[in-house]
């Protein structure tokens, strides 16, 4: 279930493996620049497989850092669009079903599917910026990022019974 988070919060871009243990995944960002800023996110799943929590820390050199903590419901999926185009999704025209092979953005939307928390470290501000969001965007521009979103999708639906999922 951690893979299929991964993959729909974007998290192992170019099938990147994370650093694993029996309860958490860390996932860093790989940047040859060193001018580049650094961001390093922990996946967590626990007794509830659909739910997943995410710590994350971006860090821009010789600045504070910024950390974000972040829940996402799969449970709360309640629709699920696919799109053979950037351009598409952008202007929600031309939907296809989602498990279509020209299927490259898919969105999942549902009702704060994804809530988060930010801060910076710094000290200077103490208040943190709340959202919750009602979408994630996948992308699937290539094969391999194809079947890696086809095969989380499958899970999310045999396991999170979301209700976009839910045949009628």
């Amino acid at each position: 279930m951690r893979d299929a988070h991964a993959v729909l919060l974007g998290l192992s871009q170019d099938g990147a493996a994370p650093d694993r243990n029996e309860n958490n995944d860390i996932y860093y960002s790989i940047v040859d620049n060193p001018k580049a800023p650094r961001l390093v996110t922990r996946l967590e799943v626990s007794g509830a497989p659909c739910r997943a929590r995410t710590t994350s820390a971006l860090q821009f050199p010789e600045k504070w850092a910024t950390l974000t903590m972040a829940l996402v419901d799969l449970t709360r999926v309640t629709a699920v669009t696919a799109y053979a185009s950037v351009d598409d999704m952008i202007a929600e025209t031309n939907p296809i079903p989602f498990d279509s092979p020209d299927a490259e953005q898919i969105v999942l939307t549902g009702a704060g599917l994804y809530c988060s928390s930010r801060m910076s470290l710094s000290g200077e501000s103490g208040a943190s910026d709340g959202m919750c969001s009602d979408r994630l965007d996948i992308t699937m521009a290539d094969a391999d990022e194809k079947e890696r979103g086809r095969k989380a999708l499958a899970i999310v639906a045999d396991v999170c019974k979301a209700p976009a999922f839910v045949k009628k």
